[in-house]
């Protein structure tokens, strides 16, 4: 029974190392956790089985290279590396298989043999597998692998089992046990050595990832300041335009009022709807305004808000649902009508939206003390003015929402408290 679960536990933890040794080779994971453990359990159980009831060597060379092939699949699709790999894997494990049996026993085929000294195989690929990933970690350029020390661990196991064979200073069950202990310590050195070296890893790519978006956030910054040095030349340009402009018309030029119209056609920009300096917001309304442009025939829009805006994104929420839900109102129109007025002045956000609509598409409905307005569609929570989210933004900052259709007219009005701000209009 001993010497059955030494070789359970050695084939199990030599195919441990063996998908390690692919890993090494193929540089990269395993692809599905899944797949990996019914690929490796099979693998284990056949290959125990056979090796147990057989101790046949082309048996166990057999099922050891469908088995180690069945492992590189998991890695690669080429053949050419396939067929590498597991060359090398199986050589390198067969390799540690003579060494260790020439060394220390008379080996004949078919013969059982002390599982003790399968425990020194076993130490002797690991040493093997922590030599190989240092020297690909190197070859690298690469300071993740740093395991010679551990290489003491896997050398002393085979000394002390070796002392304890030809000292006669335990007897076999002994020795058995003793070399049972010793693949459970190697077995957690390794497993503790994995998850330090991932924790290292983790903590190096936070690092890197951190170091990355401060760089973006720079790189931003100066897009942002190169933006806003555009806008500022832009916006004296017009003056400066229309200052000749008057000229021109004033002395009858024809030609520099044609080649001035030319100017100020190509240094408008046509996404810009909105320009009130805070980018987050401007960058929504110029979505939503653009979408509306492109199905609405008449648009309005006058915002007036400082650059430094305190709870941008429930701002952009408000503005969002709003306008979608009013566009998609309006286009269904003949009138295709939006006005949109956003200023805050005072710590005092008002929003006031107004869109054509169909008197049809809207029903009246009562929750709580509060008249909604809802869309006649199948999907009610995705459409229509009564919206849950911006009536929570609406109630989180204390404020008052109507919604009225006034004539073929649906306005909407919300007032928001927020606190002060820097560049207040």
């Amino acid at each position: 029974m001993i010497d059955f679960t030494i070789c359970a536990l050695t084939n199990l933890f030599r195919i441990v190392l063996i998908d390690r040794f692919v890993s090494i080779f193929s540089g990269k994971d395993g692809g599905k956790k899944k797949g990996k453990l019914v690929v490796c359990g099979c693998f284990f159980i056949v290959n125990t089985a056979l090796y147990w009831k057989f101790h046949i060597a082309w048996i166990n060379i057999f099922s050891n290279l469908i088995g180690i092939s069945a492992i590189v699949c998991l890695y690669t699709k080429s053949i050419k590396t396939i067929l590498f790999v597991t060359s090398t894997v199986y050589l390198i494990n067969c390799g540690c298989d003579v060494a260790v049996f020439s060394l220390f026993t008379d080996y004949q085929d078919g013969k059982t043999y002390d599982q003790v000294y399968a425990v020194i195989v076993l130490f002797l690929i690991l040493i093997c597998e922590l030599l190989t990933e240092k020297i690909i970690t190197i070859r690298k350029n690469s300071k993740d692998a740093q395991n010679f020390p551990l290489i003491l661990v896997p050398l002393c196991s085979i000394a002390v089992i070796w002392f304890l064979i030809y000292s006669g200073a335990c007897e076999g069950r002994e020795t058995a046990i003793v070399s049972i202990g010793l693949l459970v310590i190697n077995f957690l050195m390794l497993y503790l050595y994995n998850l330090l070296l991932r924790s290292i890893l983790h903590k190096y790519e936070t690092e890197m990832l951190k170091q990355k978006v401060q760089v973006y956030a720079n790189q931003l910054d100066v897009i942002r300041q190169s933006e806003e040095k555009i806008k500022v030349l832009r916006h004296d340009m017009k003056h400066h335009m229309n200052e000749l402009k008057l000229l021109a018309n004033r002395y009858g030029i024809v030609e520099i009022q044609e080649y001035i119209n030319h100017m100020e056609a190509y240094i408008q920009n046509p996404n810009e709807i909105v320009s009130s300096g805070n980018m987050e917001i401007d960058s929504v309304l110029n979505y939503m305004l653009r979408k509306a442009r492109e199905e609405l025939e008449t648009v309005i829009v006058k915002v007036m808000l400082p650059e430094k805006v305190k709870h941008t994104f429930e701002i952009n929420v408000l503005i969002g649902n709003l306008l979608e839900n009013a566009i998609e109102a309006a286009r269904k129109t003949d009138k295709k009508y939006l006005n949109v007025n956003i200023a805050l002045k005072r710590g005092v956000l008002k929003i006031r939206v107004e869109n054509s609509f169909l008197p049809t598409e809207l029903v009246k409905e009562k929750q709580a003390g509060m008249e909604n307005f809802l869309t006649t569609k199948e999907a009610k929570q995705q459409h229509g003015i009564g919206l849950k989210s911006v009536r929570k933004i609406v109630e989180a900052y204390n404020g008052t929402m109507e919604a009225a259709p006034q004539n073929d007219i649906f306005c909407v009005n919300l007032i928001l408290y927020m606190a002060k701000v820097e560049n207040e209009i």
